[in-house]
């Protein structure tokens, strides 16, 4: 499946999904935080089906578009499945840059006793959740 022409969408595999995808999710105070696709594979063990997200420091009262989030840099980051859009629902919202970080992605690195930090569909949604402003200060 080739990539929708348009946003929002919602993915089925990572095939769809280009590094800099922005990922919205709401929040239990009732407005929006964001996932950024920070890395993707693109073949390989896993490579339809995970990729590494990071948590934007953004929220806002509507679902992030491309000027809320571009600029910013992820503040954490880890390997999640595309279970986030096939039993969470959400969708791919805008495309901006990846902002680097010196945040470890060891996401390509698959040598004995490599470590990659993951977090299931529920956890990432969780980490999204938990950030607020005053953590940047």
């Amino acid at each position: 499946m080739a990539r929708p022409p348009e946003f929002p969408f919602v993915p089925k595999t990572t095939v769809s999904l280009e590094v800099g995808d922005v990922i919205a999710i709401p929040r239990t105070d009732g407005r929006w935080g964001a996932l950024h696709v920070v890395d993707l594979r693109r073949s390989g063990v896993t490579s339809r089906v995970s990729f590494i997200a990071g948590v934007l420091p953004w929220r806002g009262a509507h679902a992030p578009t491309a000027p809320d989030v571009a600029g910013l840099a992820v503040v954490e980051q880890a390997l999640v499945g595309t279970t986030l859009f096939r039993e969470g629902g959400f969708e791919v919202t805008a495309n901006v840059p990846v902002t680097p970080t010196s945040l470890p992605n060891n996401f390509r690195d698959t040598g004995i006793g490599s470590r990659v930090q993951v977090w299931g569909w529920r956890a990432a949604v969780g980490r999204v959740d938990a950030w607020r402003p005053e953590d940047l200060e």
